[in-house]
């Protein structure tokens, strides 16, 4: 039964009790009937329009309650886009007012899942190519070591070679995976200690060794003095470096120097990471750390990669309280600037 109905049905069951109780008066003579009819004549009178003015006066809420049950059923279908109007006395107005909050919270929670769900199916497609491609080659390279079909020394070596090197990029894919997983999950947990800056780098360009041999580039380091210790997760901080410095590798030629400057301010440790490459253009610089972006759109070996690696650098930063900028002209080249904040003993 509806509102409406039933403050009519409330109405009409009142009217009903007062005639009854007048009636029975006029049969037991306690009032004169001419009495009684013109008391019931009244009453019915005054209850029909006590019924319309309380109509009036309710019908904005009815309205509201009307729409507030026409927008949950479109909620019910998948659909937020509505808005109850807020109108009538003051708890419909909360109640709508709740209502409109409540579909714009759910509008945009749903948002999110299905960008999520959008997201990870272009993680798998994206991973599924970047996977099938080494994987492809190893199996190609193993069968034909396998079936005698190389014979001479130096072709072992050299096929040996490439099963290592395309070895060596599934893993990078796994742990790049492994990373993300445990940042969407917030479980990456801050082990801080004291990091000095040289042997920090040390062991960081220690895993470019070889490429840069093969490429004949050098990477210039300078540290400006008075640049204090880091109190840091090493670990994360070498990532991140790493994650710059393939970065920078990836996007300029063999031959080209990278280079490598810490400053130090009152606030934080600063790192500049500067190639002579192609360059990010100013439309894909504010995307380039979303996950899965990436500025080269092909998917080649020489620009290869899940998309992943700035996408880590910047929330293992972000862990840090810190900051990733980036600076860049095409055709010149880029400079990506690492900020760490000095630590203050509190997480």
């Amino acid at each position: 039964m509806k509102l409406r109905t039933l403050n009519l049905f409330s109405y009409g069951i009142g009217v009903l009790i007062v005639t009854i109780v007048l009636g029975v008066s006029a049969y037991k003579m306690i009032f004169r009937t001419e009495l009684v009819v013109f008391t019931i004549l009244i009453t019915l009178g005054a209850s029909t329009l006590a019924f319309f003015i309380n109509y009036l006066l309710m019908r904005p809420a009815f309205q509201s309650i009307d729409t507030l049950g026409k927008e949950s059923r479109k909620i019910a279908k998948g659909e937020f886009s509505g808005k109850v109007k807020v109108q009538g006395p003051e708890e419909t107005r909360m109640l709508a007012e709740d209502f409109n909050e409540m579909a714009i919270k759910l509008d945009q929670m749903f948002r999110q899942i299905k960008d999520g769900e959008e997201k990870r199916t272009e993680l798998i497609a994206n991973l599924s190519h970047d996977i099938k491609t080494p994987v492809a080659s190893i199996r190609s390279f193993s069968e034909a070591l396998l079936d005698g079909m190389i014979v001479t020394e130096t072709e072992k070596q050299q096929y040996l070679r490439t099963i290592q090197r395309e070895t060596v990029r599934l893993t990078d894919l796994v742990d790049e995976l492994m990373d993300v997983a445990a940042i969407d999950k917030k479980q990456p947990v801050l082990n801080r200690s004291r990091i000095w800056l040289d042997q920090l780098i040390i062991n960081v360009l220690e895993s470019f060794n070889v490429q840069l041999k093969r490429e004949h580039r050098d990477i210039h380091v300078t540290i400006e003095p008075g640049c204090d210790p880091l109190y840091a997760d090493q670990t994360f901080v070498t990532r991140i470096l790493c994650n710059l410095i393939e970065n920078a590798l990836k996007f300029s030629d063999a031959g080209t120097t990278i280079e490598l400057k810490i400053t130090s301010t009152d606030e934080a440790t600063m790192f500049f990471v500067k190639d002579y490459g192609q360059g990010i253009s100013s439309e894909d610089i504010p995307r380039i750390f979303e996950r899965l972006y990436r500025v080269e759109k092909s998917r080649n070996l020489a620009h290869g990669g899940s998309g992943l690696g700035l996408h880590i650098a910047k929330n293992l930063t972000e862990l840090h309280g810190g900051t990733i900028q980036v600076e860049s002209e095409l055709q010149v080249g880029s400079t990506f600037i690492l900020t760490i904040p000095f630590w203050n003993g509190n997480e």
